[in-house]
């Protein structure tokens, strides 16, 4: 019997594939500006079985006090650990 891989296919709904995900830099590099939502989505779906995050410049620090998070500092992203904010 042969082995097969299996892959997982990441689709990128057609609204927000239309918004640029990449700027191009001064050197004329392309860089990632943002995780696309549904990307982020997935992501908290995966490991806390929902999809209550939010991007940190939405937030203010009463609502991270309040409840307990995780942090994406590299995204940006903030993972709500509970599926509604207190």
């Amino acid at each position: 019997m042969q082995m097969t891989e299996e892959l997982e296919i990441i689709w990128i709904p057609e609204e927000e594939a239309k918004y640029n995900l990449t700027i191009e830099n001064d050197k004329g590099v392309n860089e990632l500006v943002d995780l696309p939502a549904s990307t982020v989505d997935r992501i908290c779906k995966k490991k806390y079985g929902h999809t209550n995050w939010a991007r940190m410049g939405a937030l203010y620090p009463e609502d991270l006090a309040r409840n307990p998070h995780e942090i994406d500092y590299l995204e940006g992203i903030v993972y709500f650990k509970h599926e509604r904010i207190v």
